[in-house]
Order: C-alpha cells, then sequence, then structure tokens
C-alpha cells in the first residue's frame, strides 16, 4: 500500500512539473508570436510612410514636368509669333 501511494505522489509531481514546463513553453511561444506581429506592424507603418513620401515625390515630379512643359510650349510659341 505504502509503495502505490509513493508510486501516486511519483506521477503526480511527474505531471505537475510536465504541465508547468508545457504551460511556460506555451507562454514563450506567445510571447514571440506576438513581437513578431509587432514587428511586423512597425515593418509595415514604414512601407506605408514610404509609399506616401515616394508618391508625393512622384507628384512633386510630375507638377515641374508639367511646369516645365508650359515653359516650353510658351517659348515655342513666342519663337513662332517672332518668325
Amino acid at each position: 500500500m505504502g509503495t502505490i501511494i509513493v508510486i501516486c505522489v511519483f506521477v503526480f509531481l511527474t505531471l505537475v512539473s510536465i504541465s508547468g514546463i508545457m504551460t511556460d513553453y506555451l507562454n514563450k511561444q506567445t510571447k514571440y508570436k506576438l513581437e513578431a506581429m509587432k514587428q511586423e506592424i512597425k515593418l509595415e507603418k514604414l512601407r506605408q510612410e514610404s509609399y506616401i513620401v515616394e508618391t508625393e515625390k512622384l507628384r512633386l515630379e510630375i507638377e515641374k514636368t508639367r511646369q516645365q512643359l508650359a515653359i516650353d510650349t510658351a517659348n515655342q510659341s513666342s519663337l513662332q509669333e517672332k518668325l
């Protein structure tokens, strides 16, 4: 009878230890996933900011090109009038 109690206590302690180890493992996995998600969000924000900056840069280039075309067209008109 005494050995059965010892075996039961041993099994109980082993199960408690294993469940503690598994819980710790799952908590660490969750923390790693959370950190990865935070990094992905940060990266996505940087991509979005970069996209906005690049779009604005292209818009300014297009506007500059339009202004230059308007100036060139006006200069050509002036030259044609003089001829």
